[in-house]
């Protein structure tokens, strides 16, 4: 008897380029949104360089991807820009106020400077290109000579941090895809996309071949959006029935398309395969429910580790565009250390571990 034509899901890396193309493009907008606000740039000026940078990204995209990612960046984009600039505003006015209270109750710590009997906040809107970080920014060495102004510089510093970090952990998302509509991650809808694009070529070909029914794989750690789907016949014309051997089957487009087609075989980071129905093979290994959770936990925290690891990486880089270079130091050695822990925990449980699944720009290795 022949063996049974498999299928294989693309290589996990198959969407590897097209990842790297939409996390480099969020990452330059991130790096955009701090840049500009401070240098107080000229605002059509910020928005041409942001068209610029999601042009560009998404032409190198699928064609069917192109214009749901690029909605995604321009809201993204916009999303971020307003939330930091507006958080900005917010800090920096408050540092001001106790700057103005502090110049008031304690003149002696601007006794060199001279200027403390300037209002503040009026000089910030005079609209002579000051901004208010750089006010602030020149009244930090006097600030920091005295005990209560250098409570008010740590203040402001941890709150401009806080506004990096999280700028830095928001992703982009694209359109609800759920009957939650819950919205999807978009490098996860672009690696989906191409993932789906290569499948159907694979399945075509079986089809073309003659295969009509097929088994899904199986494995212990399969994330629960595919466990539902996996270890079961399906037909690849889209018919429902019973085999002479009494194996059920169902289309097996209900299996790939559920979720919105985040779902077996073309779900971002899925590892299943279909492999043709021969009369007498039975349906791949099930799992126990305990097997399930202890390898569900490890996928889960490999994908945790990428995420953290992508995280500070764009951390480090805002920080840099903020002119902060020793926190910028500070979380590079953070996500080296982060890697470490990844690759170890990774090589424990003798799972393969995906470095480029931690890339935040083009080019990075």
């Amino acid at each position: 008897m022949a063996e049974p034509r498999t299928i294989r899901s693309p290589k996990e890396d198959a969407a590897a380029k097209e990842i790297t193309i939409i996390q480099d493009a969020m990452t330059r907008l991130k790096i955009l949104v701090v840049e500009s606000d401070r240098a107080n740039e000229d605002r059509s000026v910020t928005l041409a360089k942001a068209a610029d940078i999601i042009k560009y990204a998404v032409k190198d995209l699928p064609q069917r991807t192109q214009e749901s990612a690029r909605q995604a960046l321009v809201a993204a984009y916009q999303r971020w820009d307003a939330s930091y600039r507006k958080a900005r505003q917010t800090v920096n006015a408050s540092v001001l106020a106790q700057v103005q209270k502090l110049a008031k109750t304690r003149p002696q710590v601007f006794n060199e400077n001279k200027t403390y009997t300037i209002d503040l906040n009026a000089w910030a809107k005079s609209g002579d290109g000051q901004t208010q970080s750089s006010i602030i920014e020149r009244f930090r060495p006097y600030l920091t000579e005295d005990k209560r102004g250098a409570a008010i510089i740590a203040d402001y510093d941890k709150r401009v941090k806080e506004r990096v970090r999280v700028l830095a952990s928001d992703p982009a998302t694209a359109s609800p895809l759920d009957k939650n509509g819950k919205a999807l991650n978009l490098r996860n809808l672009v690696e989906m996309d191409v993932r789906y694009d290569a499948n159907k070529k694979d399945i075509d070909n079986l089809k073309g071949e003659g295969v009509d029914l097929v088994w899904t794989s199986s494995h212990a750690d399969a994330s629960e959006r595919c466990e539902r789907w996996q270890g079961r016949l399906y037909s690849l014309s889209g018919k429902s029935g019973v085999t002479a051997n009494g194996e059920r089957y169902t289309p097996f487009d209900e299996a790939q398309n559920a979720n919105g087609g985040n779902s077996i075989i073309s779900g971002y980071n899925c590892r299943h395969r279909i492999i043709e129905y021969v009369p007498g093979t039975k349906a791949p290994k099930e799992y126990d429910a305990k097997t399930i959770r202890e390898e569900r936990y490890v996928n889960d925290r490999q994908r945790r580790y990428e995420r953290d690891i992508r995280n500070l990486k764009i951390e480090e880089r805002l920080e840099r565009a903020n002119g902060n270079n020793e926190e910028a130091h500070d979380l590079r050695l953070k996500w080296q250390e982060k890697r470490d822990e990844y690759i170890t925990f990774s090589h424990s449980n003798t799972r393969p571990y995906y470095l480029w699944r931690t890339r935040v720009v083009d080019g990075e290795q």
